[in-house]
């Protein structure tokens, strides 16, 4: 077992840090266009030569599957009746990705329905004086956010309806390339031409280069046709080779500490095998074995075992993968790198042992034994006073390395691993702390007179019988409760911060810019949406606010309903008069903190004190609903709107969840601890099974009821398990008190982070802390009251 835990730990912590690359490869192209990942190209032709174009793309890339998208700029048009504005396009499959709204003919025009219903278009009417092919189908224009597959062309399919110098009208789609190529001179000018690769999504850093690399190289013979767009897979890449390092980095150190924790284990383990197999080695030591073919001898028998759990170990860590790691997938050899790994944990394990077995040895049969020399060495000195100060080093490391501050928003975090050991040594020191003054008090326990309450009393003369393994347990379960305590609540002020300062960014969950005359929201948004103005001169910013729904739409934050109706000064802003274009002068009295979209600087006005919204630089509507809902509402009702966006893509999320799956695996790492000391706790209760069975015997002939029997070994072993969990949790508390504000990967966002809600942790750890006292008093009862007197004293 402890060969599994060991091997595990190592491990986990490989796959661990390679997965965290994929992580980061996976959530940054949740926030890209899939179909954009490839390298593309792009390039302005007269329309005459889009043709040769095209057979010079298919030519190069025929092994490779492509989409070419033709678009002409907008030209007036005239479909037979009202002329309008248009613009015309091809790209294969576009019919198959839009919504039918009449007819539904492949073989003629596509036509939006805006333009539809601007000239009163009827099915089957030709356009340009019968120049053009039949209109055959209306579609409902394409909306933000827009399917994956449009993804790629949003500059040339989503109009903006807001400013005619850009492109204003949706597509009217032809029915094929020829037809394309076949438009009237009067419409078809400029043209613009796309080339995209569909390709499968990678989904580690290695793949992703490979795309990258292969794209580069498949796309570079066009290049003197074509304008090649950046991937955004050359920022992705990069940024997910460097979490993998960050990650391992900063879980190095603690895989270290585990590994060295695990072989003292082992070494513990041989010192028991030695105890156990002592006559059988002195009888091989006076037929002259030496402490070398002794030690020998235990590597024959624990060799394998350790062996077992190595690879145990190994495989546990994969099949557990999903559940401790950020990422299920896995960049080729990784698999290989921990088995390495593991191997060698395996032959230092055996090392371990060999020695450990050879000076147990020596320590028995050749030198006389004055007491145990090296465990008074080891736990003389007050190694409290080193990890405590280690601590304020590593604080100091916290406050002046800049540990996760970035200078830009969505930066990666200079991952610090000193400054990260910080909350981790605090939890160490306490834990030392705590089991040198339960030494003490077991020593001075003799003292103690509780007769009159002879539960009490059995309870603290066992526990003084089994002082190591109790101070041991107690300062394993410390560690375990501490870690898991540090590596939720800063992996989840990480997570609420990005959450929260997304939200406090964008001001609500989505939102879209309106014209000036939209003043009232459509029924199907009432009730979770809100019209908000923006105004910005220099450095000043205001925001527009109706109170009666500004609480429905924006981001939740702590404010009094009332204070919406007067003009608020935010943060830091100067407490002067300020006039702002199309607001009233204002000095407001009011003041607070923060305030969504404006965060700590900036004032508040409701709509009552304007004159004239079009004076007010830009409206939005803000929305709790997704984005998606909020444009389809606003589409449904005729409201032109445009510079749409969300809160779940405002915020580059990577550096915060960088330093969440840092801390992720400290979890990991601290519900291993927990483990070991269920069953170290289990164990040193079932190795004392002959003493607790006899003296429970003797308790039980002397009157001490089943029941009493029953209580007084849960006040023995619920009393380690209570101070490991109050020693724990609060060790936790102090330092992730301390260390969550400070890491803060965007500080010029707020809030600042915060420590998340401990209840759920605490009830967990109380009832896991319960069940294994309730199993551990279980085991020593029954040993008790099933042990035969008789055999236990000629025992």
């Amino acid at each position: 077992m402890t060969a599994l835990l060991l091997s595990f730990v190592v491990a986990a912590a490989v796959m661990h840090s390679a997965a965290s690359g994929s992580a980061a490869i996976t959530y940054q192209q949740s926030q890209l266009c899939a179909e954009s990942l490839h390298p593309s190209l792009e390039a302005t032709v007269p329309h005459d030569r889009v043709p040769g174009l095209v057979r010079q793309v298919g030519e190069a890339v025929s092994t490779r599957p492509h989409l070419v998208g033709m678009y002409t700029r907008e030209q007036r048009t005239d479909f037979g009746g009202l002329p309008t504005d248009a613009k015309f396009g091809y790209r294969p499959g576009a019919t198959d990705h839009l919504e039918v709204l009449e007819g539904g003919g492949k073989d003629g025009l596509w036509v939006p329905k805006s333009i539809a219903d601007t000239i009163d278009l009827r099915l089957g009417e030709r356009g340009m004086g019968g120049r053009l092919p039949p209109v055959t189908a209306v579609y409902a224009d394409v909306l933000d956010p827009l399917p994956a597959w449009w993804c790629s062309e949003r500059h040339y399919i989503v109009p903006n309806i807001l400013d005619r110098d850009e492109l204003a009208t949706a597509v009217v789609w032809m029915p094929s390339a020829e037809s394309f190529a076949a438009l009237p001179r009067e419409v078809a000018g400029p043209t613009d031409v796309t080339v995209r690769f569909p390709s499968d999504v990678p989904r580690t850093v290695d793949e992703a280069a490979a795309l990258l690399a292969e794209g580069s190289d498949r796309v570079e013979p066009l290049g003197h046709l074509f304008n090649r767009t950046v991937s955004p897979l050359v920022l992705a890449v990069e940024n997910g080779a460097q979490t993998a390092v960050n990650v391992r980095s900063a879980v190095l150190p603690l895989t270290l500490i585990s590994l060295l924790i695990g072989l003292a284990g082992i070494a513990t383990v041989t010192v028991q095998w030695a105890q156990r197999r002592r006559s059988e080695l002195r009888l091989l030591w006076v037929r002259g074995s030496g402490p070398f073919a002794l030690g020998g001898r235990g590597v024959l028998e624990l060799g394998l075992p350790l062996v077992v759990g190595g690879a145990a170990g190994l495989g546990t860590a994969r099949l557990l993968l999903p559940v401790y790691a950020p990422s299920d997938a896995l960049p080729p050899g990784t698999g290989t790198t921990a088995a390495v790994a593991v191997a060698v944990v395996v032959v230092l394990s055996v090392v371990v042992t060999f020695a450990t077995a050879a000076l147990r040895v020596h320590r028995m049969f050749q030198v006389a034994i004055r007491g145990n020399r090296l465990r008074k060495v080891l736990t003389a000195p007050p190694w409290e006073l080193a990890t405590a100060a280690l601590a304020v080093w590593a604080w100091n490391r916290v406050q002046n390395s800049g540990l996760a501050t970035t200078t830009k928003i969505g930066g990666l975090p200079r991952i610090d691993a000193a400054a990260l050991a910080f909350p981790l040594l605090v939890v160490l020191t306490a834990a030392l702390v705590t089991a040198r003054l339960a030494r003490w008090a077991l020593a001075a326990s003799h003292r103690a007179r509780f007769w009159s309450a002879p539960v009490a009393q059995l309870a603290i003369r066992r526990l003084a019988a089994a002082a190591g393994p109790v101070t041991g347990v107690l300062l394993v379960g410390v560690l375990a409760v501490g870690t898991i305590a540090v590596g939720t609540a800063i992996a989840g002020s990480q997570r609420t911060a990005l959450e929260v300062k997304s939200g406090m960014f964008t001001g609500a969950n989505s939102y879209a810019q309106v014209d000036p005359e939209t003043s009232e929201l459509p029924g199907s948004l009432r009730g979770d949406s809100t019209i908000v103005g923006y105004v910005e001169q220099y450095d000043r910013t205001a925001l527009v606010v109706d109170p009666r729904t500004f609480r429905d739409g924006a981001f939740p934050f702590e404010i009094d309903p009332a204070l919406l109706d007067e003009p608020l000064r935010v943060g830091i802003s100067p407490r002067r008069e300020v006039t702002l274009p199309g607001l009233p002068p204002i000095n407001p009295s009011a003041w607070v903190p923060a305030f969504p979209k404006l965060g700590k600087t900036g004032w508040v006005v409701p709509v009552d004190r304007i004159e004239d919204r079009g004076d007010v630089g830009s409206w939005y509507v803000w929305s709790q609903r997704p984005l998606g809902e909020l444009t389809r509402a606003l589409a449904a009702v005729g409201v032109k709107y445009r510079n749409v966006g969300e809160k779940s893509k405002a915020v580059k999320g990577l550096p915060f969840l960088t330093i969440q799956w840092t801390f992720g695996f400290v979890t990991a790492i601290g519900v291993v601890l927990a483990v070991v000391a269920a069953i170290a706790l289990l164990l040193a209760v079932e190795v004392r099974r002959r003493q607790n069975a006899l003296s429970g015997a003797f308790s039980t002939r002397m009157g001490l009821g089943p029941a009493a029997m029953l209580r007084s070994h849960l006040l023995e072993l619920g009393a380690v398990a209570a101070g490991a969990v109050v020693v724990g949790l609060a060790a936790s508390a102090v330092s992730s008190g301390f260390t969550v504000p400070q890491l803060d990967p965007a500080p010029r966002l707020t809030p600042v982070p915060e420590v998340p809600d401990v209840v759920p942790l605490v009830v967990s750890t109380v009832v896991g802390s319960v069940l294994v006292v309730l199993v551990a008093a279980w085991i020593a009862v029954r040993a008790a009251r099933s042990a035969r007197i008789g055999e236990l004293i000629r025992g």
